[in-house]
């Protein structure tokens, strides 16, 4: 009587290339992300991330990741610029390239303007926005992308996946989930 998530799942990312994970609402996309990060622990089987076994306990394979959730649960009361800096500092990045990156992240995803506004009271668009620039501050080499285009108007649904390329383009592997087999494509 035990729920199997997922089973019988074996793939290779080759670095420096966009990977599409397709499947359904319930497929087990996010727990396979998941699993990836380390946050759940398979019952069989194993995941490797750089060539390493990766567990709850190998923090310094999560540096290397940037991770957007498809859940947009940022703290209402701070401000895209808090929340950004915020990571940046559990990252451990100095205060002045800290800083440079939060400028150059925000100027990329277009939320200057909305900056210092409380989460609250942004848009699903924006949340999403500040979830792509945030997993991005640590310069990250794997990308997790679970649902990006979610909640997003057609030209930022386009500027996320331009966005993925470039980084392509800039050698960064990123894993883009989605249910939207254009997106993939």
């Amino acid at each position: 009587k035990r729920l199997i998530a997922v089973n019988g799942v074996n793939f290779t990312i080759p670095q420096g290339s966009v990977f599409g994970l397709i499947g359904s609402n319930g497929a087990g996309k996010t727990t396979t992300i998941r699993l990836m990060l380390g946050l759940h622990r398979p019952t069989a089987g194993s995941v490797t991330v750089f060539g390493k076994p990766m567990s709850v306990w190998a923090g310094k394979l999560r540096k290397r990741i940037g991770f957007l959730s498809q859940t947009n649960n940022f703290p209402p009361d701070m401000t895209p610029i808090g929340y950004m800096d915020l990571i940046g500092k559990l990252f451990g990045i100095p205060n002045d390239e800290r800083r440079a990156r939060l400028s150059a992240l925000l100027h990329a995803v277009d939320l200057l303007p909305a900056s210092s506004q409380k989460m609250a009271n942004l848009s699903t668009g924006m949340m999403t926005r500040v979830g792509i620039a945030a997993s991005l501050i640590n310069d990250p080499d794997l990308v997790l992308w679970d649902e990006p285009t979610i909640g997003l108007d057609p030209t930022g649904r386009k500027y996320t996946l331009d966005l993925a390329r470039a980084l392509r383009a800039e050698g960064k592997t990123i894993l883009l989930s989605t249910h939207i087999l254009p997106d993939a494509d």
